[in-house]
């Protein structure tokens, strides 16, 4: 981790001198692009699922029927921009900030018709050559891939992991534009909650109150290799590791505290045909990731909370308006680490269909089965048929 650090400061260094380095051409400027869609969603769940307008997984049901539910939205409509320097000379200056509509506050009851702006994305690249820096808010590194689906959470939660997070990372490329490699490695915000410390507190001690992430005093480091390959036949694959490593603290208001640790180890790969169709996948281990939308979203722990999980897809363009994607996720955190009543496995199939009407203009129809597993509990499953339009512009 320590080697990880020090290749990050050397890349913001190499950057910053780069950009000294540039040769003014034109007048320096910044264009922006604005772009999004208009989205529309409708839902029909068997039981009732995590979110309502989308499906993490399936809520505890203590009925002997269905608890059926239908939902409708236009929450996940989304409004951004690009951002692309010139006149830089050698140098490359871009930058992206983006927005949605699923900005409720965690506990806060919000009209449906009176939905909360959520940052999505909000940085700046600059760079050289192979050599590129982004600072702000965007993807983590680690568990690069997503698969296609019209429900707004793409297998989180179950087999599918990583997030938008504030970040430094560096990256750098090697090879040619048919075969490259590419190394990134950042420093990152870390996000918890507050636990207790688990040793024995004295009379009037409690938790602090402040996220432990914070607590830490320390950003998370998170890296990944990627290989891209375009063979001559014009088909492309890609393949890679990743992983992040984070120290939390628990502090409690008398000054003690207890540090501990998430880490994740995650692999993906990507294979596309010049037909129009292909398959992509990725599989994780690690602990304590449930800020990472890892172990179901169960809560960590100082003793750490263990999971596992996959998913893999396969798409195909059956012509210019038709295009098909069907797939399966499962994550699974160690029963051993998580109480009674918590959610010990979670799986998902799921297929779709999209036609586009006219240009920009799509419909989409998406049908999974959901269920999920509790801990000393029964497993519940729900079937979830849903529907998108979506104006793109």
């Amino acid at each position: 981790m320590v080697r990880a650090a020090q290749y990050v400061f050397v890349m913001v260094c190499a950057v910053m001198l780069l950009t000294g380095a540039a040769l003014a051409g034109d007048a320096p400027s910044v264009d922006l692009d604005w772009y999004g869609y208009l989205k529309l969603d409708g839902s029909y769940d068997q039981n009732q699922t995590s979110h309502g307008n989308f499906a993490m997984w399936v809520n505890p049901n203590s009925l002997d029927e269905d608890d059926a539910q239908f939902n409708m939205t236009a929450n996940q409509t989304r409004l951004g921009v690009n951002a692309k320097g010139s006149g830089y000379g050698e140098v490359n200056l871009g930058g992206k900030i983006e927005f949605d509509l699923y900005g409720a506050v965690s506990g806060a009851s919000v009209a449906e018709n009176k939905a909360i702006l959520q940052l999505r994305h909000a940085y700046f690249t600059i760079g050289k050559g192979n050599t590129q820096l982004l600072v702000g808010q965007s993807w983590d590194l680690i568990s690069p891939l997503n698969p296609s689906t019209l429900n707004y959470p793409v297998l989180w939660g179950c087999g599918n992991m990583g997030y938008r997070r504030p970040q430094i990372t560096a990256f750098q490329s090697f090879g040619s534009s048919k075969s490259k490699v590419t190394v990134a490695a950042g420093l990152f915000r870390t996000i918890g909650t507050d636990l207790t410390p688990t040793f024995s507190l004295a009379t009037g001690e409690t938790s602090d109150g402040s996220d432990d992430g914070t607590d830490a005093a320390i950003p998370s480091l998170q890296g990944r290799v990627d290989i891209n390959h375009t063979f001559s036949s014009g088909a492309a694959v890609r393949v890679g590791a990743s992983g992040l490593w984070g120290q939390l603290r628990s502090e409690t208001n008398l000054g003690n505290h207890e540090t501990y640790d998430s880490w994740v180890g995650s692999g993906h790969l990507n294979v596309s045909f010049p037909a129009g169709f292909g398959f992509a996948g990725e599989y994780y281990s690690g602990s304590n990731t449930g800020s990472y939308f890892g172990g179901i979203l169960n809560a960590s722990t100082i003793d750490g909370v263990a999971s596992a999980g996959f998913w893999g897809s396969a798409w195909a363009k059956v012509n210019s308006k038709v295009s098909l994607s069907a797939g399966y996720g499962l994550d699974d955190p160690d029963d051993a680490d998580i109480a009674s009543g918590n959610r010990s496995e979670n799986a998902c199939f799921f297929g779709n269909v999209k036609y586009n009407i006219v240009p920009q203009v799509t419909v989409g129809f998406e049908f999974s089965n959901w269920e999920t597993t509790y801990k000393d509990g029964d497993a519940v499953s729900s079937f979830r048929a849903q529907t998108s339009f979506v104006l793109n512009f």
